[in-house]
């Protein structure tokens, strides 16, 4: 079985080869399977990555969401961990860590657990590889899995093009697994 590290290399060098305008039509046919997803229509909010570089673009997600009237939340990378900052549009976001498009609001928009007794909130997670079985591997600095042992009781889906799903993904005790993916093509999940 390869390495999670060949894995990574290996898709990330086949999904930065993918032509800019399959990104955008196949990143859009995500978007609206998202929003057409059970566990979207009622989410009253989104923790949704800000696309960046060959990822799947959340533009057309984030858009949607706020035109239904939900709260979009954008991780941004401070030291080891990372945290949910709310916005409200394109202005709120900067340059980050790595350069990653990050929220640039202060600690009122933060989100906590107060926010997420508002209602039901949907984790729009990034990969790199996936398998069939929902194992993922993320970039390697295991954000995604520390944040959600720390917030239990949110939706979480991961959104990667098809060409991301391998056969098999070797898998550690403290890999969290999405509830969802959504490709192009296909839902995985165990709960449909």
């Amino acid at each position: 079985m390869e390495t999670k590290a060949l894995i990574r290399k290996r898709i990330l060098g086949a999904r930065d080869g993918m032509e800019e305008r399959e990104r955008r039509e196949k990143s859009l046919r995500i978007a609206e399977r998202v929003w057409t997803h059970a566990a979207y229509r009622q989410a009253s909010g989104l923790l949704c990555y800000a696309g960046y570089k060959s990822e799947v673009q959340t533009a057309a997600l984030m858009e949607h969401a706020w035109k239904e009237g939900k709260r979009v939340y954008c991780p941004k990378v401070c030291g080891n961990e990372m945290e949910f900052y709310r916005i409200a549009g394109w202005g709120d976001l900067g340059a980050g860590y790595k350069g990653i498009p990050e929220p640039q609001v202060g600690e009122e928009m933060l989100f906590s657990w107060a926010v997420m007794q508002d209602g039901y909130y949907l984790m729009i997670m990034p990969g790199c590889a996936f398998d069939k079985e929902r194992n993922r591997i993320g970039y390697g600095g295991g954000y995604y899995d520390r944040y959600l042992e720390k917030h239990g009781g949110l939706g979480t889906m991961a959104i990667c093009f098809e060409m991301q799903i391998v056969e098999k993904i070797p898998s550690d005790f403290h890999d969290r697994k999405p509830d969802w993916i959504l490709t192009e093509c296909h839902v995985y999940s165990d709960r449909e």
